[in-house]
């Protein structure tokens, strides 16, 4: 259980027996989730360790061990391990971005081979900026030996499309006259060969799970979205026909599959090559689409105009199968100034109105409705320390300037208490690290770190249970890991 957590007093717990009429051998009625839930809200939890940490990317665990990315002394990256019972530093290393898309956050990645775990991971490779693909025990460090392991790495190592191996896809320093391509190998180590499962056009670069897009831009080319499997290409589709006049993977993806219908679930958007080098841009934020397609065919299935979603990261044993939420967006714009100092852009949102809504995967039917208006859109982010945060189904957002407590699966919702302590995010400072083969600096997402806060949204310093049960990390045996401001914090819990 939490360490320290507030209780009634002994002599106070018999007093309460005895108002409500209870006899020994007479059971209390249970508590119902929803009530556990609220008495956890206001139930102080304390660490039972903490270490100084500027991480960069989220977090993750397994086997008692906790992985993540985080910024050295010097501000280069570095991987490092922790034991998730004492806190105890266990390996590090230095590691490097690649030369993965800017936009996709880099996050500590664990690979499962039955009982075993590993980190996978980027290592500085030599002075032209190849990298050297690392894949480490998990709780010693301990690198597998990889043969030929100097890579250009268009994409951070990760599971396989067919859940076996570990896949990325670059070039190899050796076979360079080969090509951008998927590359896979083993936990047991030794050769990086050729993916004979997802294989890929020319330069092309993988943005989902068996999804890729081409890098053909108009006006010379034509993007395509595609998929592959068994060696063999499944379909491939102009993007702009999936997503839309002037949309582009540049301009952000997500993709998954979902479970129950198989169905490729996609989210794209509005991109305008000709912001590259601008210094400041406005972007409509209703251009964008979340698309249903067939995986075998391509095919558009349903889609949903205006839409992202918005159960990102709920985790996925608390979504409802077959149901996915989506944030509609009716009208807002989105202002982009470059920093001066080159660190970062200063946004700023007006006129955001966005509907929260349930939708059946099959149909693309919307189930239900909740309008949330622009209370948590509007503004810059200067102007708000931190935003409400959750990885649990219930959320706590602004909806007509009060703070409400949302369940992002069924849309029910309802005022959030006062007295509760609840959880914020608060972005971190971006990774300055160079780009693979630019010779400059390039800024990039450093995520969020999480810190407790009240109903107003002020911030605290003491988390409760139920607050560190929406923000923690799962490291297993009742531990949960909290990335707070400059610290990990590691917490015991008991369900």
């Amino acid at each position: 259980m939490f360490r320290a957590t507030s209780t009634l007093p002994i002599a106070a717990l018999v007093l309460l027996v005895a108002l409500t009429g209870c006899t020994p051998g007479t059971s209390l009625i249970p508590e119902s989730a929803a009530d556990i839930a609220a008495r956890e809200l206001d139930e102080v939890a304390t660490p039972d360790w903490s270490v100084d940490a500027s991480l960069v990317g989220d977090p993750a665990a397994a086997d008692g061990v906790v992985l993540a990315y985080a910024k050295a002394s010097s501000g280069s990256l570095q991987v490092v391990a922790w034991d998730a019972t004492t806190g105890e530093q266990l390996w590090a290393d230095s590691a490097v971005t690649g030369a993965a898309t800017v936009g996709v956050q880099a996050s500590a990645t664990i690979i499962s081979d039955g009982d075993q775990h590993y980190a996978a991971y980027l290592r500085p490779g030599d002075d032209k900026d190849w990298q050297d693909l690392v894949l480490a025990d998990l709780g010693t460090g301990t690198p597998v030996p990889l043969t030929d392991n100097r890579v250009w790495a268009t994409s951070r190592p990760s599971s396989c499309a067919d859940g076996t191996d570990i896949c990325f896809t670059g070039w190899k320093q050796t076979d360079y006259d080969a090509g951008s391509l998927s590359y896979r190998f083993t936990t047991a180590g030794g050769e990086i060969t050729p993916d004979t499962d997802v294989v890929l056009p020319d330069s092309a670069r993988l943005i989902g799970n068996r999804v890729y897009s081409t890098n053909s831009r108009p006006p010379e080319g034509t993007e395509m979205l595609g998929s592959s499997a068994d060696g063999e290409f499944l379909w491939e589709r102009p993007y702009q026909d999936v997503f839309g006049e002037g949309t582009s993977s540049d301009g952000g993806w997500f993709w998954t599959k979902e479970k129950t219908t198989g169905l490729l679930i996609g989210a794209g958007g509005l991109f305008d090559a000709s912001r590259a080098d601008a210094t400041e841009y406005t972007d409509d934020a209703t251009q964008q689409r979340v698309v249903a397609l067939d995986p075998e065919s391509g095919e558009s299935v349903w889609s949903l105009d205006g839409a992202e979603f918005c159960d990102y990261y709920v985790r996925e044993e608390a979504r409802a199968d077959g149901k996915r939420t989506f944030c509609v967006i009716n009208s807002g714009t989105t202002s982009v100034v470059k920093k001066a100092d080159g660190s970062g852009f200063d946004v700023t949102r007006t006129d955001f109105d966005v509907d929260l809504v349930g939708v059946d995967v099959a149909t693309g039917e919307i189930d239900w409705t909740l309008p949330l208006g622009g209370d948590d859109y509007n503004g810059t982010g200067d102007e708000k320390e931190s935003t409400f945060a959750s990885f649990s189904a219930d959320s706590v957002r602004l909806i007509d300037g009060e703070s409400t407590i949302v369940n992002l699966i069924t849309g029910e919702h309802s005022d959030a208490s006062e007295e509760a302590v609840y959880a914020c995010s608060i972005q971190r400072e971006p990774l300055i690290a160079m780009y693979p083969g630019t010779g400059e600096s390039t800024s990039f997402g450093g995520g969020d770190d999480h810190q407790a806060c009240e109903a107003t949204g002020e911030l605290s310093d003491t988390f409760s249970i139920g607050s560190v049960r929406m923000v923690g990390v799962d490291a297993g045996a009742g531990r949960l890991i909290v990335a707070s401001p400059g610290a990990l914090l590691g917490f015991t819990v008991e369900d």
